[in-house]
């Protein structure tokens, strides 16, 4: 430390030049060599790797995809469709609208010849805009319906680039008309447009639909009833026949009341509270980055010109576009993390007083962020980085800050104590004592972070990685570039300084006064009701977090990017399912498929910190389904799974879904002159005609359409004419679901059924697994099993490093307690806020832990440090040290993340919010209520402490002197000098491990003595000696000492007058106890 501390206040520009060579060619090579982080798919990497049901998922998927890999047995490339199996992974179909059915993508050429009033019927793939009336009235009504028609032509239709990509009419000479209430009305009426129609045409077209509706309802009338306006033509019409012609009139009211009114409006009221309106342009297959351009431009200029209409407002809309549209937020919303940047910026320019510590602490912030990206990416080699490391940023600012203020205080306390020596000694001290302050803050959120590598969540993985990576980073920088700047603004730069004596001198009186008087008075006066208030809101937040209304799992696959009151959000989350045609596809939820796979190994070879690599299939090198037992048993295994319990017959054909059993009655088939091997024969076969008969089988059952061929098709699968796979399929009786412990219990049960089946098989097919819809279960499960285990982590290296810094039983429990009590009410905020146990918020909770520990870890620490003995003094001392720069430290990472409340992506929203939590609350806890118990029924004197192990018994030399002087600031720098702290008894008998500064072992017996305290010295060894042309050094040490000396007897003074008024037994006679020590 002294060999550092002396190159440090020497030659500081030596440790600025290597941070700086170093930090600048990691630049270089990130920038030259490595790739730029890609956002465009928001949800890769939200997907869990590397547990039992995600190597089954993903081996299942690279079983369906591998090129090599034929339901057929030619050794030839087999034509594999792509519709998909209709019993598994049919998640696109039942969250995608019914527009992407082949029935929409019909080719509508007819509008060419009978240019109808309309140039196509409702389209799932068009923009959807939702209207609805800000006074809640009903949207069936002439003025409303007018409104709605004219914001939709001021704002929507009348845009160049609406114009520039809409469907055209048979002529090519404008727009095609909207499909919206106000144009149904106008065609039913026989009027050119919404502009024109009336009060009856309103009233009448109502009356229609009321006529009408009871049809809609038994299902009777259709979109095909009028042919000449049907998505299938004239060949299909309506099953009832009894239908009145103007129910069917342009299939007008079945589209009204499937796809533009909402649900609401076929109530007995019949209010219509919502209404939505199709426009002619999609955006959804952009092949040109112009079109998504346009998409996004589009949307933007709609949402920041949109205004009311009379009491129209446009509430919700749908642009096939969020992922593309997410990273144009993203980058937009940094500007938020700039302005907390520019805050904290001015918060630690006004406390250090130094534009140059400004900068270079910026600086080692970017330096941080940079170190850290380049060992993510050249060192651990992590290909993949989720746009939620960018929130990696406001953590760097936010401890960054929090470790100069630290430092930055020591070192201007420790230049005015009257035994500062030299400049080497000033940084020797310093640095010793502002380490475990900075290290504390760092191990803690590290240790938070990388908690969470346990997760097998890719993206909470790697987030965790460069997030606890970048806070070591920063770690080391504070330590080195940090000092060194401190010391070359000493030495060089002193004219960076702000210069307003009387601004500051008048700032820092009322800052003293807030913190030395008011503050603690007002706290300890107080103490038995906050922790009565503080336990009880604790005890509160347990009860909401546990058992009602408890923290929810994710309850829909829609993934929400942007914050609640975003358009494409309120149709996502709130609105879409309010309309019959997207409620009809979302309640088409498949059977769960039992899908049971052999012949691949369920494990999952890619790379689990790359969602892009899913690894190659690995096949069974056991796997064989010819032998006559592995035949035998396989038939007994799909009886049997006919039996169970699980099991849901749904098509009276099952040809593919065990192969065996149709297999057997091929081969029961008369023999031909021309087929004499594959007939009449007993079951099981000789594996030598099992093979070769497989082989004549399944083209003869293609022939005979039996057999449905895609790459999902369950059965036999060959490689290069070979038998490598099987997979067996059926419905459960199980509708899918996203409720956890229902699809949780029918894994369970099936897995078991399963496992319990493959103890009896035949060793060739022991190897088999069971596999289903369960991508969804899979995130949930991960994170109802991977957040406990992270949390606990976390709490562990909390309370190890409140333990090793305190080394005091009681500190460590209370301030345990105190934690405790702060995650309940920062889970229960979250709960009471209505957000789900998502990916994001896992990781705001395991996080939370390592941030919320530090403001307690300082008082902890500071009270352990006290030079008293009695705990009302050390509870008193303890704020007075450390409460004004952890109040610094809390407000400006409080603003830091309400900065952040504005962006429209959630991910920074959600996060500006928890910032706003954790340090709201952390500084409560540990404010009021830690402070208040160890006012209270903190230890005493020596009680629960512990000490390390002396070490003097190995020293060589021989200590002949012991420099006692501590710092009045920080944690781990508590002054033990009469001239800082009125009430000392302690002075001179209870020093603390950090009070021995080591004696140089080249001091000269010929130096004077520098009085250091009352009644002790300090001998200035000769290489500590001032040089004679150093007017740097010599300017250091004689600066300031009339200030310093006053502003002493002003803080003995007011110390001394704010211990009175709590503690009437201390006494202000500093100068009569200096001179009796």
């Amino acid at each position: 430390m002294c060999s550092y501390a002396r190159i440090l206040a020497h030659y500081p520009y030596v440790v600025l030049i290597a941070v700086l060579v170093v930090s600048v060619t990691c630049l270089i090579v990130t920038v030259t060599i490595g790739d730029r982080p890609n956002f465009e798919e928001p949800m890769a990497g939200f997907e869990p790797r590397g547990t039992e049901i995600s190597n089954r998922l993903t081996a299942y998927k690279n079983l369906v995809d591998d090129p090599d890999l034929s339901p057929i047995p030619q050794d030839q490339e087999a034509v594999i469709q792509q519709p998909g199996n209709k019993l598994l992974f049919l998640e696109t179909a039942y969250l995608k609208s019914n527009a992407t059915s082949p029935i929409y993508r019909f080719k509508r050429a007819r509008r060419k010849r009978l240019k109808p009033f309309f140039c196509d019927v409702p389209d799932g793939r068009w923009v959807k805009v939702v209207y609805t009336s800000v006074v809640k009235d009903d949207l069936f009504t002439l003025t409303n319906i007018k409104d709605m028609c004219t914001l939709e032509e001021k704002f929507i239709t009348s845009k160049t680039i609406y114009k520039r990509n809409c469907l055209r009419q048979a002529d090519n000479s404008q727009c095609c008309r909207t499909l919206s209430l106000g144009n149904y009305i106008a065609l039913l009426m026989k009027k050119s447009s919404c502009s024109n129609i009336t009060e009856d045409d309103v009233k009448n077209v109502k009356n229609l639909i009321q006529s009408c509706v009871g049809f809609y309802h038994n299902f009777s009338l259709s979109d095909s009833c009028d042919t000449r306006h049907s998505p299938f033509g004239e060949k299909i019409g309506c099953r009832d026949k009894k239908i009145p012609q103007h129910c069917k009139d342009y299939n007008a009211v079945y589209n009204v009341m499937h796809f533009i009114s909402d649900r609401s409006f076929q109530r007995t009221d019949r209010k219509l509270s919502y209404a939505l309106s199709f426009l002619p342009v999609s955006f959804q297959r952009a092949a040109t980055s112009q079109k998504l351009d346009d998409a996004i431009n589009l949307y933007l200029d709609i949402e920041s010109n949109l205004d009311h209409v009379g009491n129209i407002a446009l509430v919700a809309a749908d642009f096939g576009i969020k992922d593309h549209l997410f990273h144009h937020y993203l980058t937009k919303d940094s500007k938020w993390i700039t302005v907390s940047g520019v805050f904290i910026f001015f918060v630690i320019w006004i406390f250090t007083g130094s534009i140059f510590i400004t900068v270079m602490t910026f600086l080692s912030m970017f330096w941080s962020l940079e170190l850290s990206y380049f060992l993510y990416v050249f060192v651990f080699e992590i290909k993949f980085f989720p746009y939620m490391n960018l929130v990696t940023v406001l953590l760097v600012i936010a401890i960054g800050a929090d470790d100069v203020f630290v430092y930055s205080k020591i070192w201007h306390l420790a230049k005015k104590e009257r035994n500062n020596g030299t400049l080497e000694k000033l940084v020797s001290d310093t640095l010793r004592h502002a380490s475990l302050s900075m290290v504390v803050t760092s191990l803690t959120t590290a240790g938070a972070l990388f908690s969470n590598i346990i997760s097998p969540i890719t993206s909470i993985k790697c987030f965790s990685i460069y997030a606890g990576t970048t806070v070591l980073c920063n770690l080391v920088v504070m330590v080195t570039w940090t000092p060194a700047a401190i010391v070359a603004e000493e030495k060089w730069c002193n004219f960076c300084f702000i210069n307003s004596p009387r601004i500051y001198n008048k700032l820092h009186e009322y800052y003293r006064c807030f913190f030395e008087k008011l503050l603690p008075k007002f706290i300890l006066y107080l103490r038995y009701l906050w922790i009565v208030l503080l336990s009880a809101l604790g005890i509160i937040g347990g009860i909401l977090v546990f058992h009602n209304p408890k923290l929810r799992l994710p309850t829909s696959f829609h993934f929400q990017m942007f914050r609640d009151n975003h358009l494409m959000e309120m149709y996502d989350q709130d609105l879409r399912e309010n309309f019959w045609f997207e409620k009809a596809v979302g309640d088409q939820k498949p059977l769960m498929p039992l899908t049971i796979v052999w012949g691949v190994e369920n494990i999952d070879n890619g790379d689990k910190l790359n969602p892009y690599d899913k690894g190659t299939v690995q096949f069974d090198p056991s796997f064989n389904p010819s032998t006559p037992q592995s035949q035998m048993w396989l038939r007994h295994f799909c009886s049997s799974l006919r039996e169970a319990g699980f099991y849901k017959k749904v098509t009276p054909f099952e040809v593919s879904n065990c192969f065996i059993e149709h297999f057997i009655h091929f081969m029961k088939s008369p023999c031909t002159k021309g087929e004499f091997i594959c007939c009449r024969k007993s079951f099981p076969y000789k594996e030598d005609i099992f093979n070769a008969c497989v082989k004549k089988y399944i083209p003869k059952v293609m022939d005979q359409e039996l057999y449905f061929v895609d790459k999902f098709s369950p059965g036999l699968k060959f490689r290069r004419g070979k038998i490598s796979a099987l997979v067996v399929q059926f419905s459960s009786n199980l509708t899918f679901t996203y409720d956890y412990e229902v699809v949780d219990a029918f894994f369970k049960g099936v897995n078991k059924w399963v496992h319990e089946q493959l103890k009896t098989a035949p060793n060739e097919m022991r190897k088999g697994w069971f596999t289903s819809e369960l991508k969804f279960f899979s995130i949930q499960k991960s994170l109802v099993e991977g957040l406990p285990v992270a949390f606990g982590i976390s709490i562990l290296v909390a309370t190890a490093v409140t333990f090793f810094t305190s080394l005091n039983v009681l500190i460590t429990l209370y301030a345990m307690v105190t934690i405790s009590f702060t995650m309940l009410v920062i889970v229960a905020s979250i709960v009471l806020l209505n957000w789900e146990l998502n990916i994001l918020e896992s990781v705001i909770i395991t996080v939370a832990v390592g941030l919320s520990i530090d403001y307690t870890l300082h008082y902890g620490v500071a009270y352990r440090l006290a030079p008293d003995l009695d705990r009302q003094n050390r509870a008193y001392f303890s704020f007075i040290r450390v409460g004004s720069i952890i109040f610094v430290a809390a407000l400006s990472t409080f603003l830091a993340g309400l900065f952040m409340l504005p962006s429209v992506t959630l991910v920074y929203q959600k996060f500006g919010i928890f910032l706003v939590l954790v340090i709201s609350l952390s500084w409560i806890y540990s404010t009021l209520f830690f402070q208040s118990l160890l006012n209270v029924i903190g230890p005493q004197g020596g009680f629960g402490q512990f000490h390390w192990p002396s070490l003097e018994c190995c020293s060589m030399s021989t200590q002949s002197h012991i420099d006692r002087t501590v710092y009045t600031m920080s944690e781990s720098t508590m002054s033990t000098s009469s001239s800082s702290y009125p009430y000392h008894p302690s002075i001179d008998t209870n020093a603390t491990e950090h009070d021995y500064l080591p004696e140089r072992s080249d001091s000269h017996p010929g130096t004077p003595y520098y009085r250091t305290r009352p009644g002790r010295y300090y001998s200035r060894p000769k290489s500590e000696s001032v040089s004679p042309d150093n007017h740097s050094e010599r300017r250091l040490l004689s600066s300031d000492d009339k200030s310093s000396t006053a502003e002493r007897n002003s803080g003995t003074e007011n110390g001394c007058r704010i211990a009175v008024e709590i503690h009437g037994n201390l006494h202000c006679d500093s100068d009569k106890q200096s001179t009796e020590v």
